[in-house]
């Protein structure tokens, strides 16, 4: 799929966006393209709106695939509520960069991996996504000063707040990764990714190769 953004209503700066856009104009047949991907399955919209949030049915095949992923790592916890993000400004730009990174040779892995966060920051990321200057709040940046994810809920959770308890399911491009610390600002070339050593800590630093795709309200036994 070829993806070229013009100045539209799903391509204007990340911090302007919104539904009344006054220097963007709709283009369906760009939003036709994103709701191609197979990303885009479960979606209800017609990707006319900047941002959706969409409640998941308990008995949906979706949520069974969701809560899957969840109770392998979850450890004592369980889903009470799953929104999925119908973002297609958002997943028009990761799908973009997964092509950018393709055609330079480094062909990425697609990662469905976990991460923890405060309630009241659960709408600006569904809006305009992670922001590493927003990150590392509660927990620092251990392994690299960018946005960390984990492959384990359980881990994750670490960086909820009780009572809250809520993280963002989301998909990452990873390519090529090495241990980070504290003091990784961005990783050396030729890698996009840090870790830490038990492979429990993701940290990416580039814009748009993340995508948020569901919101997890979960609670602790």
């Amino acid at each position: 799929m070829q993806l070229h953004m013009r100045c539209t209503e799903y391509s204007c700066n990340k911090m302007s966006i919104s539904a009344n856009c006054e220097q963007c104009e709709r283009n369906p047949v760009l939003a036709e393209e994103i709701l191609k991907d197979p990303m885009t399955t479960w979606w209800e919209e017609t990707a006319q709106s900047p941002v959706e949030l969409k409640e998941v049915s308990e008995n949906s095949t979706e949520y069974e695939e969701v809560n899957g992923l969840f109770r392998l790592t979850s450890r004592g916890m369980s889903i009470t509520k799953l929104e999925r993000v119908e973002n297609p400004y958002l997943l028009g730009h990761y799908l973009m960069k997964k092509e950018k990174m393709r055609s330079e040779g480094s062909y990425p892995s697609e990662r469905s991996l976990f991460h923890g966060t405060f309630e009241k920051y659960v709408s600006d990321i569904c809006k305009y996504n992670f922001d590493w200057r927003k990150c590392g709040n509660s927990r620092g940046h251990k392994f690299g000063q960018g946005v960390s994810f984990a492959p384990e809920v359980s881990y994750a959770r670490h960086y909820t707040t009780y009572g809250e308890d809520v993280m963002i399911l989301t998909k990452v491009l990873v390519s090529k990764d090495i241990v980070g610390s504290s003091s990784t600002v961005v990783p050396p070339a030729p890698y996009d990714t840090t870790k830490n050593i038990k492979n429990t800590v993701i940290v990416k630093y580039d814009d748009d190769d993340f995508y948020p795709q569901y919101v997890i309200h979960f609670k602790r036994f």
